[in-house]
């Protein structure tokens, strides 16, 4: 099912924008909002107390993640995040214009000679390396049903991810389809990018990374967290409060306060 749920939602993110035409910055940024309190949501109030309610229980077993080795690698996941964005620029989050900004530098190069050409490929291949290896990482943590720390986190965990990754389709197959390149070789983009997470669920599942989806877990909470944050406490130029963006924010509350009373 886990499988079929990634590739789903990357389908579902294409759909939009082929035919829904809602890939423009207004709806990317509501999108944004909802994905970003959906996120905080499941991390604080499910997520990160699993994490240190298991530590707290495993007294009667040998257990190497201590408190402090859990907060240590949500912070090692939240800078991490930080590391992924300087390839992607930002399309994690939704940010249209990253992908726009590599397309631009490819179209250059053509204009441009070959040095200048050879920097757009750079850039273009940054932004789908910084969004696979995110979309990998994540998806390592929802691991084997047999081995996972718990299981209502591990739904938790795919659902959270399936969320995310709408939003980051999105931006990302909208932005590369305004660039003007040949639309098969934007399918064929996001075709790479649709398989990270299918390829991160069975490396967590029938690797030794199973053993360690408590390590994993909260890696990725510390990425959901840079994710969830650097949305949310975005403003725009006039710093003028946003009714939608509230709204979607509160929409996202309810939504993660709902995906938790369903287990």
């Amino acid at each position: 099912m886990e499988y079929g749920v990634m590739l789903v939602v990357v389908a579902a993110g294409a759909l939009t924008v082929l035919r829904l035409r809602l890939d423009q910055p207004r709806f990317v940024r509501l999108f944004n909002a909802f994905t970003g309190s959906y996120l905080l949501c499941l991390s604080f109030l499910h997520l990160v107390p699993g994490l240190y309610g298991a530590v707290e229980h495993g007294h009667d077993q040998v257990d190497p993640v201590g408190s402090v080795s859990i907060g240590v690698l949500v912070l090692v996941g939240f800078f991490a995040q930080v590391l992924l964005e300087g390839l992607s620029m930002g399309a994690e989050h939704g940010h249209a214009h990253a992908a726009e900004g590599h397309a631009h530098g490819v179209a250059e190069g053509h204009g441009h000679g070959g040095g200048g050409h050879s920097h757009g490929q750079v850039v273009q291949l940054g932004v789908v390396v910084g969004l696979c290896l995110h979309a990998m990482i994540e998806a390592t943590a929802i691991g084997d049903v047999a081995h996972h720390h718990d299981q209502e986190s591990r739904s938790v965990l795919l659902w959270s991810i399936a969320v995310h990754k709408y939003p980051v389709t999105v931006a990302f197959f909208g932005s590369l389809l305004q660039t003007g390149i040949p639309r098969a070789r934007a399918f064929i983009i996001l075709g790479v990018f649709a398989a990270m997470a299918p390829i991160g669920l069975f490396l967590g599942a029938h690797t030794p990374l199973a053993e360690h989806s408590r390590e994993l877990t909260a890696l990725v909470v510390g990425i959901f967290m840079h994710v969830a944050t650097t949305v949310l406490f975005e403003t725009t130029e006039s710093h003028r409060f946003n009714v939608g963006k509230f709204i979607a924010i509160l929409v996202g509350i309810g939504a993660g306060a709902l995906t938790l009373l369903a287990h």
